[in-house]
């Protein structure tokens, strides 16, 4: 991964990561996250893809057996099926490895049609909730956590992936404080397991509702579209650390 330049001015807080000591302190900054356990806010003025790409990302890779937990409001059967890794790489089976919990309004299968509508059902357990007050996926996402840990012998750091796409639905549907007091169990169960938590939030980082999240989480990773043209990619991101005093520069995603 190479550092992108943001094209503006930095302030003293802002870590540079266009040279060596910058990027590795990153990357130790995100070890230590993915170590304790850790929950992010994904934000960005950016198209729907890139934040199906940055929750994919976040999911891991296949290098290693994890298990991941996807709690799904508004995203597409399409969405689902491009952020999890190919079936016959991964270690384990989707049966045994991926959840998807199933908040949708008005409810709807996101597994059933895969990437065409003439596919096969996804080989993925799938929990549809209806819930008046987010109770209801509160526990689903524990008991889903819970199983995961039974099966894995104790997880490991990192080992459980989860992700939330996405809470501009819950805010659409529910009071910001019914929203607040859901994420504040999720983060905290996250926390319980050291896995590592995303929440999918299509606004811009500057908006009053990010900036009035921002505390909640560990950090806040920004998306955003770049020119393919002009670079080797089209999606870069940038994190924002309180913790750690630590904003970095545009970097590939």
């Amino acid at each position: 991964m190479s550092a992108g330049s943001s094209g503006r001015r930095r302030d003293d807080s802002e870590a540079d990561t266009t040279d060596e000591d910058g990027v590795t302190r990153f990357f130790d900054v995100l070890q230590d996250l993915k170590s304790d356990g850790c929950n992010l806010l994904v934000v960005g003025d950016a198209p729907r893809r890139l934040f199906t790409e940055a929750s994919g990302s976040l999911l891991g890779g296949t290098e290693e057996r994890r298990y991941r937990l996807l709690a799904i409001t508004d995203a597409s059967p399409q969405s689902v099926v491009k952020r999890l890794p190919d079936p016959e790489e991964i270690q384990g089976s989707f049966t045994e490895t991926t959840e998807v919990i199933n908040h949708a309004s008005p409810p709807r299968s996101v597994v059933d049609a895969g990437d065409r509508p003439e596919a096969p059902p996804l080989a993925i357990s799938e929990r549809r909730v209806v819930d008046p007050q987010l109770a209801g996926l509160q526990a689903e996402i524990a008991e889903s956590m819970a199983t995961f840990n039974r099966h894995s012998g104790g997880l490991a750091p990192a080992q459980l992936r989860v992700g939330m796409d996405s809470l501009g639905a819950l805010f659409e549907h529910y009071d910001h404080d019914v929203v607040r007091r859901c994420l504040e169990v999720v983060t905290g169960y996250v926390h319980d397991y050291d896995a590592m938590g995303h929440y999918v939030l299509t606004e811009p980082y500057g908006s009053d509702r990010v900036q009035r999240l921002t505390d909640e989480f560990d950090a806040v990773v920004e998306v955003r579209a770049v020119d393919s043209a002009r670079h080797d990619h089209h999606t870069e991101e940038r994190w924002h650390v309180p913790s750690r005093d630590l904003i970095t520069d545009w970097l590939p995603l």
